[in-house]
C-alpha cells in the first residue's frame, strides 16, 4: 500500500509531536527532585539556582502571614538541628498552620547557610498524616508519627547504611 503526500504529513507531525513531549519531559529543569533538610545542609552549593523540594515541620510561634501583601514568612525543622526560614507569596493552603508537616518546593537563597537559610518558595503543599482512626481526635496527632511520614526516604536511607539489603525496599 502507498502512502499518499497527507498521511506522510499527518505521520511526521505525530512522532515529531510525539519526540518533542519526550524531549520535554527529560529536560533537567522540568523535574523537580525532593531532598531531605540534611540533604541540603551538607552541600549547600548543589543547590543554589536550583529548584528543589524539601519538607519538615512547621516551628510553632513563627508563622508571620501579610494577608494584603500575601506573603508568608515561616521556620521549618526536621527536628535534626536543619532549619530554614521561608519566604512565601501566595496564598496558603487552608490546612497550613504551626507544628504541620509542610513541603516546600523552590530556590535556597544563599549557598552559606550559616549566615542565610532562606528558601524561596514558589509552592507550599501541606503533609499530613496517612494514619486515620474516627475513634481518635486527629487534633493531637503526635509529631514523631507526623515526621515519620515525612522523613521515610530518611530512614531508609539509615537503614541501607547499616543493612545493605533493607535499602533495596523502593517505594
Amino acid at each position: 500500500m502507498k502512502m499518499n503526500g497527507g498521511q506522510i504529513l499527518g505521520a511526521t507531525l505525530v512522532l515529531g509531536a510525539l519526540g518533542l513531549i519526550g524531549w520535554q519531559a527529560t529536560k533537567e529543569s522540568s523535574s523537580v527532585t525532593f531532598y531531605t533538610p540534611a540533604e541540603i545542609y551538607a552541600t549547600p552549593d548543589k543547590f543554589v539556582g536550583k529548584t528543589f523540594r524539601v519538607a519538615g515541620l512547621v516551628l510553632s510561634g513563627t508563622k508571620n502571614w501579610d494577608a494584603d501583601s500575601r506573603n508568608l514568612k515561616f521556620r521549618m525543622t526536621d527536628l535534626n538541628g536543619h532549619e530554614f526560614s521561608v519566604n512565601y507569596n501566595g496564598i496558603p493552603p487552608d490546612l497550613f498552620k504551626e507544628g504541620q508537616g509542610v513541603v516546600i518546593e523552590g530556590k535556597i537563597a544563599s549557598n552559606n547557610l550559616k549566615e542565610n537559610n532562606t528558601l524561596n518558595a514558589s509552592l507550599l503543599m501541606v503533609k499530613h498524616s496517612e494514619e486515620y482512626d474516627t475513634k481518635q481526635d486527629h487534633s493531637k496527632l503526635k509529631e514523631a508519627k507526623l515526621l515519620d511520614s515525612i522523613l521515610m526516604n530518611q530512614k531508609v536511607e539509615k537503614r541501607a547504611e547499616n543493612d545493605p539489603a533493607a535499602g533495596k525496599s523502593v517505594y
